[in-house]
C-alpha cells in the first residue's frame, strides 16, 4: 500500500510502507544529510533525520559505536535511563545500529578524509556531498602529560589508553591513572585479570558516580591512592613501575608496574575538519548554539566533539535537536 507524506518545498514524496528509500534529494547532492560519525550520537542524529524522511547517510571507518565499542564493549552501561540493569556497551551500540536501519539510514563504513564547506565528504576516491552536515566524530584519549607517556605509549611499552581486551592484561600489574567515570570501569574488567591494580588520583575524593565507586572500592582489591601523581614512568623499553608523588606532604616513592592506562579524560577529535574554519570554544571543543549549530551555515555538531558532559544520553538529546533544525534547514516547513 502506496502512503503520500508531505515534504516541504519538496512537493510530495511517495514512501512505500516496507522500508524503501525515498526518492534523491533536489539538486546535486548525494543526501539531504550526512552524518560523519557512527558512535551514539551520530547514529541518533542520523536516526532522527530519517524518520522524519530525509535521505541520511552516516560514515563510520573504525567501528560502529564509536567508543562504546572500540574502548570498551564489554563495560556494563548503568547509566543510560531504560536500558536493562547491566546491559554492555556493544548491546546498546547494536541498538542504536539498528535504530538507524530501522530509519531508513544509509550506514557506510568507509573512513573520511577531508570534508569541504560546500558539504563535499570525500573517502579515498569516492565523495559524497550533503546539504546538511552534522559533524559527530567524537573524541580520543586525552595524554595525561607525564613524563615518558608518549615513548612508552609506543607498540609493546606498556602505556595504554583503552582496554579493548582485558585478557591482555591477565597477570600484569597495573597502575590506572584517573579517578573518573572511565577509571571505574577499567577497574571493574581488570578485576580477576589483573595481578593488581592501583588506582592514582590528584584530587582528594574520586569523580565517578556511587556505583562506580563502589566498583573501585569492591572488597578491597584495589590500592586507591589519592592527592596523589604520577611524577614519572619509570622503565627503559617498556613499563616497569611508576614514581608516585603525594601532593599533600611531597613525598615520592615507586611502585613497580608492568602496564600503566591513562583514564584522565578526552579530546574532541576536529583534526579532519580543521580547514572548514568551525569556532571552537575555550576548551578547543566545536562550539555551537542552542539549536547544535556551529558557525558555518548547515554545519552541526552533537556528541563528545563539542559537548563538556560526556554522556550518552547528552549525545542522544544534542542529536535529536540537532536532526531537528537539520530539517528545518533542508525542508523549510511552515513553523521554521
Amino acid at each position: 500500500m502506496k502512503r503520500e507524506v508531505g515534504m516541504g518545498k519538496s512537493g510530495i514524496a511517495a514512501v512505500l510502507d516496507g522500508g524503501d528509500r525515498l526518492p534523491p534529494p533536489p539538486g546535486n547532492s548525494d543526501y539531504d544529510v550526512v552524518v560523519v560519525g557512527g558512535g551514539p550520537a551520530g547514529l541518533a542524529a542520523a536516526s532522527y533525520c530519517g524518520r522524519k524522511f530525509l535521505r541520511t547517510a552516516v560514515f563510520e571507518g573504525d567501528c560502529w559505536g564509536g567508543i562504546l565499542t572500540r574502548w570498551c564493549p564489554d563495560k556494563k552501561i548503568d547509566n543510560y535511563p531504560g536500558t536493562p540493569p547491566g546491559v554492555r556497551a556493544e548491546e546498546l551500540a547494536r541498538s542504536l545500529v539498528d535504530f538507524a536501519e530501522r530509519s531508513g539510514v544509509d550506514l557506510i563504513g568507509k573512513r573520511v578524509e577531508e570534508i569541504t564547506r560546500n558539504g563535499e565528504i570525500r573517502t579515498g576516491n569516492e565523495t559524497y556531498r550533503g546539504n546538511v552536515v552534522i559533524l559527530a566524530n567524537g573524541s580520543t584519549a586525552a595524554e595525561a602529560g607525564i613524563p615518558r607517556e608518549r615513548e612508552l605509549a609506543m607498540e609493546g611499552g606498556g602505556v595504554f589508553y583503552r582496554i579493548p581486551d582485558p585478557s591482555r592484561f591477565r597477570g600484569c600489574r597495573v597502575v590506572i591513572v584517573g579517578g573518573g567515570d572511565t577509571a571505574a570501569s577499567h577497574v571493574q574488567r581488570l578485576r580477576g585479570v589483573a595481578s593488581r591494580v592501583t588506582v592514582v588520583h590528584r584530587q582528594t575524593e574520586l569523580r565517578c558516580g556511587r556505583e562506580e565507586i563502589h566498583a573501585i572500592e569492591g572488597d578491597g582489591d584495589c590500592e586507591v591512592c589519592l592527592q596523589t601523581a604520577v611524577e614519572t614512568i619509570l622503565g627503559d623499553d617498556r613499563v616497569e613501575g611508576v614514581r608516585l608523588k603525594d601532593l599533600s606532604k611531597g613525598a615520592t616513592r615507586d611502585l613497580e608496574a608492568d602496564a600503566v592506562v591513562m583514564a584522565v579524560g578526552t579530546m574532541p577529535n576536529f583534526a579532519m575538519f580543521r580547514n572548514l574554519g568551525v569556532s571552537l570554544d575555550p576548551k578547543g571543543q566545536v562550539a555551537t548554539d542552542p539549536w547544535q549549530r556551529t558557525s558555518v551555515p548547515r554545519f552541526f555538531a552533537v556528541g563528545d566533539v563539542c559537548s563538556p558532559l560526556k554522556m550518552i544520553i547528552t549525545a542522544v538529546a544534542q542529536a535529536a535537536t540537532a536532526a531537528h533544525q537539520a530539517y528545518a534547514e533542508v525542508r523549510s516547513p511552515y513553523w521554521k
